[in-house]
């Protein structure tokens, strides 16, 4: 489970230029400002049809060959359930339920081209969510279903790790994806891997974690939480914030709070270089299989500099809040 290659796995998406539909030439100029950047692993990906809006062909053309890839089935699952349906793996709609299998089958065969591609295990993990039926009344029975959702799952032959991100629980203050709680995914786990050895983790989200409780305490007592079950072995840092452009306890990944050498300005944030410090001081890099960001550019005004300075800031954060560096790279 430990890490031995140096570096973050970047959710850059929501800050690329074809987030907010701008010209592919502002997008090629990200990606290759965005490759010049030291202290990248590789990419957390959302995977639709494609790994990009352009196809797949443009994406992995656009990154070194060196780079992992994370792939998310998040981004999906949430455009397929804003339209008001239970899509999910622990949808007790079954109709539902059998749609989201059927995604995830899709993101298996995407793995398998994408390795061969590359000739090497490119991905290195599929981030699964849980997703219930909406203002879901009987976890216990959702639980059940995303049990059996897995079973399936884990049966299939994968060329890279399972991993459930831990999303905000509809059991919070203000729920914003209300899925199950971090407890009953726990279970799931352990219930899969008594019968298919270990074959799945769980990564907690900074963010979602801290929406969930409403305030910066819950992501450690859940980093925690994880790690007495054996069960931890991600970290991303997506932010949340108390007003202004990024919302009021949204999931809109905002980046993080100033700090000494940061370029890009978002006083509300939630998400400090000590929340994350903390996380790491208890689940230190190098004992999890991957660790990375996912931020936000807001605007459709902003320049691809402006872009790219969110995500060094937060390449910066995670590596002085890992100890990875001591100064920031400037």
């Amino acid at each position: 489970m430990e890490n031995t290659t140096p570096g973050f796995i970047i959710g850059a998406y929501p800050c690329a230029p074809s987030f907010h539909q701008l010209e592919r030439e502002k997008e090629v100029q990200f990606w290759d400002r965005l490759a010049e950047l030291p202290l990248i692993r590789g990419l957390e990906q959302p995977c639709l049809d494609d790994l990009h809006p352009y196809g797949d062909d443009f994406l992995l053309k656009q990154i070194p060959n060196h780079w992992q890839l994370v792939l998310t089935a998040v981004m999906g699952t949430m455009q397929r359930r804003g339209s008001g349906r239970d899509f999910g793996l622990a949808a007790r709609n079954e109709e539902e339920r059998q749609a989201a299998m059927d995604y995830i089958r899709s993101i298996h065969d995407n793995v398998k081209r994408t390795n061969d591609r590359a000739g090497r295990q490119q991905v290195v993990a599929l981030e699964l969510q849980s997703s219930p039926n909406r203002q879901e009344k009987d976890s216990a029975a959702a639980r059940q279903t995303f049990i059996a959702s897995l079973e399936d799952i884990a049966g299939w032959h994968w060329e890279c790790d399972l991993v459930i991100e831990h999303c905000d629980a509809l059991t919070g203050p203000m729920p914003r994806k209300g899925f199950l709680t971090l407890e009953d995914e726990i279970i799931a786990a352990q219930a899969i891997n008594r019968h298919f050895g270990d074959t799945l983790t769980l990564a907690i989200n900074w963010g979602r974690s801290a929406i969930e409780g409403h305030n910066n305490h819950l992501p450690l007592q859940q980093v925690k939480q994880c790690q007495q079950a054996g069960l931890l072995s991600a970290l991303m840092f997506s932010g949340t914030a108390s007003q202004g452009a990024y919302g009021e306890w949204e999931d809109t990944h905002a980046p993080f709070a100033p700090f000494d050498g940061s370029h890009y300005v978002c006083h509300e944030s939630l998400m400090t270089l000590d929340s994350a410090r903390q996380l790491f001081n208890q689940a230190p890099l190098a004992e999890l299989k991957y660790a990375g960001i996912k931020l936000l550019s807001t605007s459709a005004q902003e320049s691809v500099e402006q872009r790219i300075a969110i995500i060094k800031d937060g390449i910066n954060a995670l590596a002085l809040s890992s100890g990875l560096i001591t100064t920031p790279i400037r």
